[in-house]
């Protein structure tokens, strides 16, 4: 049972009362009855003593008198009841009809003064009459009455010496009672000085508790001693505080350092639940709320990582691939001391993506390069023969020189894509107007345009900041493949305009178009719509990936758009230069 400091320290006052006071009430009463009957049975003693004296001026004014009426008259005279004894020690006068003064009644050991008496002393006792309730003195002396020897016994009652101890222990209990009203004022008054700087240092201690700080020590009543243990509470709360600042500083340093790391990372309890996650996972897992303590289970809603997760606390595991939709994770789980594991998921989708693109890069460019090379070994090898006639030799010689041209667009392709790719060409911007860069390459493929039956023509004009051998090569590989895609008595045009602060320009023809399910892919390596075709028209399927990252290096972008049959729509864009935008 706990009680409050008041509670306490009342009890303890009050207590200290209470045992000073029945101490005062045991040894008081007990002192004062024992001087107040000293003082009575000297009283007696004189009377007594003066006995003789009364008795003669009793005879002296009243002559000779019966016992009865000398004790009579020896009791006005004393004040007390008064009894007269012979030399036998029997009652043969009486003041008044008590118990004990019966005539004839014979004194006993139950009257010792009597018996002191009789032997010529004088004899007290403090006892209780015969059949009377009232305590009383008695006091006996040898005395000489007219008619012989006797006892002249005095019984003082005992009444105000006992209203006496009574009142006194009135006082002492109206004293008890005003002390303890005066120790409940002093004890609350007291308590209130402590309590009250106890208080405020355990509403500090919660505000520390909170992460307030505490700018002043807190009160301490006056008192020394709650003095020192405030000064020490406020030591305690500042060192607490630096401390507690040094975690959080520290916690926040090694949790900026893992959100900053690529990895995701999930710090696991024994019991499976997440007791920290980074930025990387929160975003890896697609977790929106808090991670906190929460089972892991209960976050991933993938049955093979989930499975992983949980097993990561009892079997760590080194690097295990796990497919989550479309991701590719790499999984470890690493032991703690002291229970639970870390786990890290790396998503290696792209690192995957790019085997696979390696992997289908080598593949094609093995079989674009095997295509023209078997091509030119079997004409060479034909060629060696003796007996080959003169116009299978020239068309031999001709696909020779097809093959190898062909051949050398492949690797100056695959030089070109590579170089973009590896970041070895970088693009220097300049002002270039657009049409007159078309203008240019119109001249080149005129021959061509004419060949096929092809009309070209530009609508448009623009200045952009790009580089001019790069935009030379976007717009040489677009028209290209629109004069080579496009049916005699087509045309082609490229439109310039200008929107907002980019310059956008399309090369349209009205070619035999792209199925939409091919449109998608154009812009990747050696993908071509028809293969055969490709091929007989001399194409690499390396053009539009070569386009692609023109653009983008300039910080352009581009598009296709293509209904099979009614021609071919590529669009790219490139931002315009200063003085382009203000015309």
């Amino acid at each position: 049972m706990r009680l409050s400091l008041r509670f306490s320290l009342f009890g303890a006052f009050a207590l200290l009362v209470l045992v000073l006071a029945g101490f005062q009430l045991w040894i008081g009463n007990g002192s004062l009855r024992e001087e107040l009957e000293a003082l009575l049975v000297r009283e007696l003693r004189r009377e007594l003593e003066l006995a003789p004296a009364l008795l003669e001026e009793v005879s002296a004014v009243q002559g000779e008198l019966a016992p009865d009426s000398l004790a009579r008259a020896l009791s006005l005279r004393l004040g007390y009841p008064v009894t007269l004894f012979d030399a036998e020690g029997r009652v043969v006068g009486a003041s008044a009809h008590l118990p004990f003064q019966l005539k004839g009644l014979a004194a006993g050991s139950d009257s010792p003064e009597v018996e002191a008496a009789l032997k010529g002393g004088m004899g007290f006792s403090r006892r209780r009459g015969t059949g009377e309730v009232e305590l009383r003195l008695f006091a006996a002396s040898p005395v000489e009455f007219p008619w012989g020897r006797g006892v002249l016994q005095v019984a003082a009652p005992l009444d105000e010496i006992n209203r006496a101890v009574g009142r006194h222990t009135q006082r002492i209990l109206a004293l008890t009672l005003l002390s303890l009203l005066l120790a409940a004022g002093l004890t609350w008054a007291m308590a209130g000085g402590i309590i009250r700087p106890l208080r405020v240092m355990a509403r500090q201690a919660r505000g520390v508790l909170a992460g307030k700080s505490l700018r002043r020590p807190p009160p301490s009543g006056g008192f020394l001693e709650l003095e020192e243990v405030a000064t020490a509470f406020h030591r305690l709360t500042e060192e607490l505080q630096e401390r507690s600042r040094g975690l959080e500083k520290e916690r926040d340093e090694v949790q900026s350092l893992i959100d900053c790391m690529g990895e995701a990372v999930l710090a696991l309890t024994a019991d499976r639940k997440v007791l920290r996650a980074n930025r990387a996972a929160l975003e890896l897992l697609d977790i929106a709320g808090p991670v906190s303590l929460v089972p892991a289970g209960a976050l991933v809603r993938q049955p093979e990582l989930r499975k992983l997760l949980e097993e990561a606390v009892e079997r760590p595991f080194m690097a295990r691939q796990v497919a989550v939709g479309e991701r590719q994770l790499l999984v470890s789980a690493r032991p703690v001391e002291g229970g639970g594991a870390v786990v890290t998921l790396l998503d290696v989708s792209e690192l995957r993506r790019l085997e696979a693109v390696r992997k289908d890069f080598v593949a094609n460019a093995s079989h674009e390069l095997k295509t023209p090379l078997t091509a030119l070994r079997g004409y060479a090898e034909t060629l060696l023969e003796d007996d080959v006639p003169a116009d299978m030799r020239l068309s031999f010689l001709i696909a020779i020189r097809d093959n190898a041209l062909r051949l050398q667009r492949l690797v100056d392709d695959l030089l070109d894509l590579s170089r973009l790719e590896s970041g070895g060409w970088v693009a220097r911007p300049e002002e270039v107007e657009v049409e007159s860069v078309v203008a240019e390459l119109f001249g080149q493929f005129s021959a061509l345009a004419r060949e096929r039956g092809v009309a070209l023509s530009v609508e448009g004009e623009a200045t952009v900041l790009a580089d001019p051998q790069g935009l030379e090569q976007i717009l040489k590989n677009l028209l290209d493949n629109a004069i080579r895609y496009t049916p005699r008595g087509g045309q082609v045009v490229v439109e310039i305009r200008r929107a907002d602060d980019r310059a956008v320009v399309a090369v349209k023809d009205t070619g035999i178009g792209i199925p939409s399910a091919s449109l998608p892919r154009i812009f990747e390596r050696f993908y071509r719509v028809d293969p055969a075709r490709s091929r007989a028209e001399g194409g690499t399927g390396l053009g539009l990936a070569i386009v692609r990252h023109l653009v983008t290096a300039m910080g352009g972008e581009v598009w296709a758009e293509s209904e099979l049959g009614k021609g071919t729509t590529l669009t790219f864009t490139l931002p315009l230069a200063p003085a382009g935008r203000v015309g």
